[in-house]
């Protein structure tokens, strides 16, 4: 009943009541994995558990285990090894094999290791032009717009990355299960909606000082209310690096948001990215389980979902770190949601069928605070509310970098 699609194929659904189904739960409490059987009548008995401990996504140790735990009764693992920190995040993980060699399910849970980001290098002196603020250095040039406070121009060794201006956006293309919301949040009707399809920025004040800019700026739907006001900060280093830091606030009487968050729009060729995040199949808040949070590499057509109508798609959630094959990183402060695409969202949205979907010349990239979840209201009840992004107050940081690895 919607589990998998038409050609009986999986689709991250599927994983995900897959991972729903599991016969078992895993939790980490007082220094022990716990591993409880959720059985009613049978025991472990006969099954494998193959426990794995990763740092940064290197493996640390791993090992298979067997046990006879009864129904409802647990078992735990002592992982012998504990970092004192990481960069990235330390995860548990246990893949349990039933008696006739099939796979039940994957589990994973994150420990409580000190995640320690690494020391930002000097700051770099800001040139002020006619319409521009730049940052150079040996190998890049970075431009923000004096008019929008966006940047506008990212060149790395002479090439520029950027096909358009980077934008703050709270729009994506609406799914099957958000159709109830669509009179909330695009311009259908002159009365209801906060026609976040259509919408203006508004830069009140664009400013620097060394290597800061700040922007005061908000988003309103045309003819509306802004629903979003906010300061945006850069500081830009010589290393190449930018680290965005943006604070604001939702208008009270905004419904919930779809997502919020900036969009990069990349060289068509450069597609191909690898990821420490909720992976390898597409994530949202409320769907995160079927996954597990590690290294992913991928590529935009890959990310690609064939829903028989074509819908927002290709997210990927509890994401730190994000590279791409131009040499651009991305870094988040804690926690960002993720999603490359040769599809940007006003082309999904205008298409009704698979065969109307044109790709665009570029590589779009979202670089969001946090997506609201799927749910299930095609037919079903309402998104709860803690999947919805329904916060009044907006905080979100993120650096981007250039990085020499090889995609």
């Amino acid at each position: 009943d919607g589990l998998v699609f038409s050609d009986r194929s999986f689709k991250a659904g599927s994983l995900e009541a897959k991972a729903a189904y599991a016969p078992f739960r895993l939790t980490y409490k007082n220094d022990l994995l716990w591993i409880t059987n959720h059985y009613d009548f049978l025991s472990f008995e006969g099954c494998s558990f193959i426990y794995t401990l990763t740092l940064d996504g290197d493996v640390l140790e791993t090992k298979t285990l067997s046990a006879t735990t009864v129904p409802h009764d647990s078992f735990s693992i002592a992982p012998s090894v504990m970092p004192d920190h990481c960069k990235l995040g330390c995860y548990a993980s246990i893949r349990m094999i039933d008696r006739n060699g099939h796979e039940t399910g994957v589990l994973q849970v994150q420990l409580p290791v000190s995640i320690v980001s690494d020391a930002a290098s000097a700051p770099l002196s800001l040139k002020d032009t006619a319409r521009e603020i730049v940052a150079e250095g040996s190998r890049f040039r970075y431009a923000i717009s004096k008019q929008t406070g966006m940047l506008k121009s990212i060149c790395i060794d002479g090439r520029e990355l950027l096909r358009e201006e980077v934008v703050l956006s709270a729009d994506r293309a609406t799914t099957d299960n958000e159709k109830g919301m669509v009179n909330y949040w695009h311009l259908v009707d002159i009365w209801q909606g906060e026609n976040l399809d259509h919408t203006f920025h508004k830069a009140y004040d664009v400013s620097f000082d060394r290597n800061s800019v700040t922007v005061q700026a908000s988003e309103a739907g045309v003819s509306r209310v802004p629903f979003f006001r906010y300061t945006l900060k850069y500081n830009f280093f010589t290393d190449g690096s930018i680290h965005f830091s943006l604070d604001g606030n939702v208008r009270q009487d905004t419904v919930w948001l779809p997502r919020i968050g900036f969009e990069f729009a990349l060289p068509y060729s450069d597609d191909k990215f690898r990821y420490f995040g909720n992976g390898p199949a597409e994530s949202y808040c409320d769907t995160t389980h079927h996954g597990t949070v590690d290294w992913h590499q991928s590529d935009a057509d890959a990310e690609y979902v064939n829903y028989a109508r074509p819908q927002e798609h290709g997210n990927h959630t509890q994401t730190r770190k994000l590279l791409f094959s131009d040499g651009l990183s991305f870094t988040a402060d804690r926690e960002m949601d993720i999603c490359v695409s040769h599809y940007d969202t006003h082309a999904i949205q205008r298409a009704a069928h698979t065969d109307e979907l044109v790709k665009s010349d570029a590589t779009h990239v979202r670089i969001d605070y946090k997506d609201s979840g799927i749910g299930s209201q095609s037919c079903g009840p309402e998104l709860l509310e803690k999947y919805r992004l329904s916060e009044k107050e907006i905080h979100f940081g993120f650096t981007l970098g250039i990085h020499e690895e090889k995609i």
